[in-house]
């Protein structure tokens, strides 16, 4: 990849941190490890108690072991109590079959500093353990192969019976898979993503059936061999478990990124076989140290070695984490981006590498701090499956939101209603967040009870406070999405006149009343719900809301008296838009100032000026408002004719023309009463005058009286019909002078200087 250099720098980086945070925190000698007392009660088995006394020594503090007898076991801390040494105290209880549970005194909630000096005491202990307890791996590998042998087995043999097993499941499987793809096998049509995830669920269930006959096979092959619950049955077990857990991991990586069949790819990701073989990797990774801890519980293993191991194993998990997570950062941020992404989910997709590769280091932390303590099974289990959650949540979210889609785009016709379709778009946010709620739901039923002991008992509140958290900003993120759809639906969708442009493709259209207003209460609405959201966030971390409600209230009745001219726009503008006097797309005159209304805000009107001015007004100034696009509009004009035309002529030839005019495709339907003559305005000296009118809906007078006049010339020239001329006739009688004389007069005139003060003293 192009991006190797960089991606060796991240990766360099987050290793140095990921080593240094042990050196970064305080020593664990400046924080002595508190006093702790074993309890012993009847009722246990010896192994349990053994467990809890080398959990307490670990902690390196002091250790005082009471026994309470079943009288006195459920009453006060002053009750009767025998102190007894460790080793004593341990056979006691071993006779007895006693059970130890393990405390640490009642001490008050410690401040944030004492607490991460706490934290990084146990995770110095936890390293120190892991690190100590690695030179004893092999001691209880020869353990291990101890047991192996005294069954009359060796390691080499049951390795072998596992890859025995491990064939005949393989075997097994392409068999099955021979048959189905011979009685089952189909092609499908791939079209859209709901086909590619039909034929990609399809070729799931076939893998899934595949895995199912490789383990029952691979487990009945190892158990024909050996003896269940023996140390070789339990080692052969393990090898197998290996085998098909990575098996898992690689279906899913199969079902994914699909790198051999691009048609039917569920994640459009670039470099699909690099990501691929990660996932099956850090599969097949997990396996193998999941399930060889496991058996070393099972066999009771030495604590330190096993602990060591799991940091090793842990460790190696975190790198390869890292290497996928930084290495493939660019494809996994294009891959949540989308092709055409919004604000938010550009901001979503460029910090969801970075959140992978920290919450990989925060789980090796964890995985250090609770090494050696009893709940250490419980936290790896919580851990590795946290970040499986972890992986799996964005995916699911944006996978299902992209799915409902898709479905919606399949049923979406032309007469779809607009609160249909922000009824879906809202559906598909509101399936998104109950998947990141779910998650988080799982996630803290995960870490409730393991966090409810010890030193993180205060954390529980803070799981609890994120996901009050995060289902007001999920349910508050729904409402918004719904909202903004809605918006979109209805709200008028203003156009800008551009130079050039006819008037018909200039014409911003007339909007209703409600898609008006929307933008307005949509901006309202906005900002309610943010505020709101706000304040139940910070209700929820525990800060009182009441004063500041309380401050808000005296800020706003402070802005209100400082500022009455903005008052007085917003209030002259509520009954304005509430008179319902102009619209968007209207063409209204104020008195001084006329034009297209283009915006409508809370405190001011924008105006489009026919010659491109944009006039802002705010409400106040507005005294009386004239509006020319309401309902209808009367357009009288007038023509001149020859005083010697016939007036019934004329008005046959209009009317003739507004009769063509109102049959007309394109110019009928805007016609509410057609074009007619009126009647005789005027006579004057040399022309008669007449008034033609008609009534058209608002919006295109102009153009409707272009296109009468243009039609009106030639259906009048055809009639014999002429428009008055401005020019004066002169007629001489019989008498007069001749053309001769006349031409020679203007020959005289034309030679004979004009003097400009005799011809203005004539005038």
């Amino acid at each position: 990849m192009a991006h190797v250099p960089f991606f060796r720098r991240r990766l360099l980086a987050s290793l140095a941190l990921l080593f240094a945070l042990g050196s970064a925190l305080p020593a664990p000698a400046q924080t002595p490890p508190p006093p702790i007392t074993v309890i012993l009660t009847p009722g246990q088995s010896a192994a349990e108690i053994e467990e809890t006394l080398r959990a307490a020594a670990k902690a390196g503090g002091p250790v005082t072991v009471e026994w309470r007898d079943a009288a006195n076991q459920g009453a006060a801390s002053g009750g009767a109590a025998t102190p007894r040494n460790g080793t004593n105290a341990t056979a006691a209880a071993t006779e007895e079959n006693t059970a130890a549970t393990m405390r640490s005194p009642a001490a008050p909630a410690a401040d944030p500093e004492d607490a991460f000096e706490s934290l990084s005491s146990q995770f110095l202990n936890g390293l120190q353990m892991g690190l100590a307890g690695i030179s004893g791996i092999a001691g209880v590998m020869d353990d291990v192969a101890a047991s192996v042998r005294a069954e009359g087995w060796s390691v080499v043999s049951v390795a072998s019976i596992a890859l025995l097993a491990i064939t005949a499941g393989l075997a097994a499987t392409y068999a099955s898979r021979f048959l189905i793809h011979r009685l089952f096998g189909a092609s499908f049509e791939v079209v859209d993503l709901l086909h590619r995830m039909r034929v990609s669920l399809v070729r799931l269930g076939f893998d899934i059936a595949y895995l199912i006959i490789f383990a029952a096979v691979a487990h009945m092959a190892t158990h024909l061999f050996l003896t269940r619950g023996t140390a070789s049955a339990e080692l052969a077990h393990a090898l197998v478990t290996i085998v098909i857990v990575s098996a898992v991991y690689a279906v899913g990586a199969r079902f994914l990124f699909a790198p051999t069949r691009p048609e039917i790819r569920l994640l459009d990701i670039a470099h699909p076989r690099f990501h691929a073989t990660m996932l099956t990797a850090y599969g097949a990774m997990a396996a193998s140290v999941g399930t060889s801890v496991r058996f070393a519980h099972q066999r009771g293993l030495e604590a330190g070695a096993t602990e060591g191991w799991f940091l090793i194993g842990v460790t190696a998990l975190t790198l390869v984490k890292l290497y996928w997570f930084i290495g493939g950062q660019g494809d996994i941020r294009a891959l949540f981006a989308g092709e055409n992404p919004g604000p938010v989910r550009r901001a979503i997709a460029f910090g969801v590498p970075e959140f992978y590769a920290l919450s990989a280091i925060v789980l090796w932390l964890m995985s250090a701090i609770v090494a050696g303590s009893p709940n250490s099974a419980a936290w790896s289990f919580a851990g590795g499956t946290t970040q499986i959650i972890l992986l799996a949540l964005p995916i699911l979210a944006f996978g299902i939101h992209s799915l409902a889609g898709a479905a919606a785009d399949r049923r979406r016709t032309p007469a779809s209603s607009p609160l249909h379709l922000a009824i879906t778009g809202s559906l598909q946010t509101a399936l998104a967040g109950a998947v990141w709620l779910i998650g988080l739901h799982i996630i803290v039923v995960l870490w409730r009870p393991i966090m409810t002991q010890g030193d993180t008992t205060a954390a529980v509140g803070w799981i609890v406070i994120l996901e009050r958290i995060s289902l007001a900003v999920v349910a508050s993120w729904v409402i918004c999405s719904f909202l903004w759809r809605s918006f979109e639906a209805f709200a008028p969708t203003a156009r800008v006149s551009l130079p050039g442009e006819t008037e018909e493709e200039a014409q911003i259209h007339q909007a209703s009343r409600l898609s008006t207003i929307l933008p307005l209460i949509r901006n309202l609405v906005f900002g309610g719900i943010f505020a709101v959201t706000s304040l139940v966030v910070l209700s929820a971390l525990g800060i009182n809301i009441a004063p500041l409600i309380a401050g808000f209230g005296v800020l706003g009745l402070a802005l209100s008296f400082g500022s009455q001219t903005l008052v007085k726009d917003v209030v002259s503008g509520i009954f304005f838009i509430a008179d319902d006097a102009f619209r968007v797309g209207e063409y209204v005159d104020t008195g001084k100032l006329k034009g297209t209304v283009e915006r409508i805000s809370l405190r001011s009107l924008r105006l489009r000026h026919q010659n491109g001015q944009i006039h802002t007004i705010p409400y106040g100034q507005l005294q009386a408002v004239t509006n020319y696009s309401r309902d209808w509009s009367t357009v009288k004009f007038e023509l001149k004719f020859e005083r010697d035309d016939d007036p019934e002529k004329i008005r046959k030839t209009i009317k003739k023309v507004g009769l063509a005019m109102l049959e007309d495709e394109e110019f009928g339907q805007e016609f509410l009463v057609p074009l007619k003559m009126q009647g005789i305005q005027d006579v004057t000296e040399n022309s008669l005058v007449v008034r033609l009118k008609f009534t058209a809906r608002p919006g295109n007078p102009s153009i409707l009286q272009r296109e009468a006049m243009k039609r009106l010339l030639p259906a009048l020239r055809e009639a014999g019909l002429s428009l008055a001329s401005n020019a004066v006739t002169v007629r001489s009688g019989p008498g007069g002078l001749s053309d001769a004389d006349v031409a020679a007069a203007n020959a005289r005139l034309a030679k004979k200087p004009v003097d400009p003060e005799a011809a203005a003293a004539e005038t």
